[in-house]
């Protein structure tokens, strides 16, 4: 019986072994991929096939005629979703827009990666007057069907480091002004600034949206984003800068699509201000502090007021309402800002402001902040807070020391200015 399982041991032994020899565990590697023709018309030829009129049209490219086989490198990306069902390819002579009805073409056809365009079958026409290949179907071009694709399209070797080859530093009042060869290429703007910076976002939420560009040798271009793209909640940068992206049109329109926000190079980050007190008034007093001496600051909550308040018009009060400790170490262009009334009339010898960068209780030194303005309705007040208060311990508060009135506040906010 031992002598057996020592057989049965070493023959499983054996064919273990020979298991492992022969498999091989060379990691699997994608093919790179290959097209076996050869290209036979340049990109402006084939666009020389169709004549641009005054509306959207197309030509069928039959299956029964010639080869049309273009080819091109691929200038964009539906990664982020801005190109949105296409792709763009190119050569020395123009470019094309191709349209895909698959909405990540990314995965297939990689940026500065060579396709080959197998065009019989397919239309080829313009919208607007930017020129676009497909199908054409309900008086517009549609895209290929993601299923059929592999029949007209060929991706061919590996892709490669791909930059514009031409740069703008004008541009021309009319699309009909701009070579034809330029529209559907990767094309560089240098010395761009956007006219709503730090204003608005790439794109509304629900639509495609157009922010105006202007180009420091003359001229506006209008960027195109698309309500798909996965930055349009981010601001348009300030400063100046370089623009890359496909230059397209929109009948005598002159427009530019980014891939994504890599395309904006060389701009500052985009300032915003950022609340960063947040008061709770119905229940403030675990982290504001009081001293009372006569009438009492308190607060309140309700449809017609939110804030806080002090009674003194019939007793004379000095009375303090205390901020919590505020870091404002490292922080930017701090800027307090409230809403205040006095209904019975106020000054600044009774309503006073302060801050401290260093809380000691009775002995804390207080700084005055000038109050210029009181009314019977609410006023307006900022103060920009001085570099030297800008500690990691800063507090205000507000004195009533007096009486003859009562003193509201609300709106208590505190910005400070952050890159995004």
């Amino acid at each position: 019986m031992k002598i057996r399982n020592k057989i049965t041991l070493s023959i499983l032994l054996v064919g273990i072994i020979g298991l492992f020899a022969s498999c091989d565990l060379t990691p699997d590697v994608a093919p790179i991929p290959t097209y076996d023709g050869q290209a036979n018309t340049t990109i402006a030829q084939l666009l020389a096939m169709h004549e641009i009129g005054s509306a959207d049209s197309y030509i069928h490219l039959s299956e029964d005629s010639a080869d049309i086989i273009i080819t091109g490198i691929v200038t964009t990306s539906d990664k982020h979703g801005n190109c949105y069902k296409y792709i763009n390819i190119e050569d020395s002579t123009g470019g094309i827009q191709i349209k895909i009805n698959n909405s990540a073409l990314y995965n297939k056809y990689h940026v500065g990666q060579r396709v080959y365009v197998k065009c019989n079958g397919l239309d080829l026409g313009d919208y607007r007057k930017l020129p676009q290949l497909g199908m054409w179907a309900n008086g517009s071009m549609q895209g290929i069907p993601s299923n059929k694709a592999s029949m007209y399209v060929f991706a061919d070797g590996k892709a490669t480091p791909f930059e514009p080859v031409i740069t703008l530093t004008s541009i021309p009042s009319s699309a009909n002004d701009v070579p034809f060869e330029y529209y559907n290429r990767l094309v560089k703007i240098e010395g761009a600034s956007f006219v709503e910076a730090g204003s608005a976002t790439y794109s509304e939420a629900n639509a495609a949206t157009s922010h105006d560009i202007n180009v420091a040798g003359g001229g506006t271009i209008t960027l195109r984003t698309s309500n798909y793209a996965d930055f349009i909640d981010e601001m348009l940068p300030t400063g100046t800068g370089t623009i890359v992206g496909v230059l397209t049109r929109y009948n005598n329109y002159i427009q530019l699509v980014i891939r994504d926000l890599d395309d904006v190079q060389g701009f500052k980050a985009t300032e915003h201000s950022v609340n960063i007190l947040n008061v709770n008034y119905s229940s403030p007093w675990s982290s504001w502090l009081k001293e009372t001496n006569g009438a009492e600051w308190q607060s309140q909550t309700s449809s017609s007021f939110n804030g806080f308040y002090i009674n003194a018009a019939n007793q004379s009060t000095d009375s303090w309402l205390i901020s919590p400790a505020i870091n404002l170490s490292g922080k930017n262009n701090p800027l307090l800002t409230f809403r205040h009334r006095a209904p019975a009339g106020g000054n600044n010898q009774t309503m006073k402001l302060y801050y401290t960068t260093n809380y000691n209780g009775a002995s804390t030194v207080w700084t005055p902040v000038p109050i210029s303005t009181f009314g019977t309705s609410m006023v307006d007040f900022f103060y920009e807070i001085p570099s030297e208060a800008q500690t990691s311990n800063f507090r205000f508060a507000f004195q009533y020391s007096g009486s003859g009135s009562s003193w509201y506040i609300t709106d208590l906010q505190l910005y400070v200015t952050e890159s995004k």
